[in-house]
């Protein structure tokens, strides 16, 4: 009678095997490391892309609610109603102006109007605002990171004559200091360098007869 034979894997064929299966799992790896890069990425590209949507909608808002409402500085100056650009000398390219609609779910004893300001520091754009219209020694204003990655920002405004001006409220001949603070512009144009985006241009259409405010109540509480 034959006596059964078992014979094992010999030293090459398990060396073969070892090799084949280091291959496939360093091939799986790799698609894994690859899938989990395209997902971070993908992510990043999201988080980007809500950060600059929240940034213009935020933008969008303050813009589009202006009214012709002048402050008082921690001086006890006047400021015009909307103020900034890029011709101003030793100065950031910033836009300040007071808005309508700030929104009090609270009901806290305040009013509907907010005096904001953006500007660029360093690579970030900034939001502020104060808590109060007129302003006192120690109204410290609020601020707010809102769009990371920005290496430039322009401001520019289009006048009653239809002429570009690089700040404002700009020179008006003879007309009075009051009502030229009151003053705004045809449209305002925004555009923000972006790092991943590049040129990023939005042109505002603002209100044709906004409603009069003027320097008034300390807290802006209507007029």
């Amino acid at each position: 009678m034959n006596t059964a034979r078992h014979r094992g894997f010999t030293l090459l064929e398990l060396l073969i095997a070892i090799a084949i299966f280091a291959l496939i799992a360093l091939g799986t790896y790799r698609m894994l490391q690859s899938v989990l890069q395209s997902d971070e990425s993908t992510r990043r590209h999201e988080r980007q892309l809500h950060e600059l949507t929240r940034a213009i909608a935020a933008l969008d808002r303050d813009l589009l609610q202006i009214i012709p409402r002048t402050v008082r500085d921690a001086y006890g100056e006047s400021l015009g109603a909307l103020i900034g650009g890029t011709g101003l000398p030793q100065q950031q390219p910033s836009l300040e102006l007071t808005r309508n609609g700030w929104r009090n779910p609270l009901g806290a004893p305040r009013a509907e109007l907010q005096r904001v300001r953006w500007q660029l520091r360093g690579e970030v754009l900034e939001r502020q605002y104060w808590l109060v219209l007129d302003q006192a020694v120690d109204s410290a204003p609020q601020m707010q990171a809102i769009l990371k990655g920005v290496t430039d920002l322009q401001v520019r405004f289009l006048d009653a004559e239809g002429n570009w001006q690089s700040y404002w409220p700009a020179a008006r001949g003879e007309q009075p200091e009051k009502q030229l603070l009151k003053l705004l512009p045809q449209a305002v144009e925004l555009t923000i360098t972006h790092t991943h985006y590049g040129n990023l241009r939005r042109l505002y259409l603002l209100p044709d007869n906004p409603a009069q405010q003027d320097v008034g109540n300390p807290r802006g509480m209507g007029t």
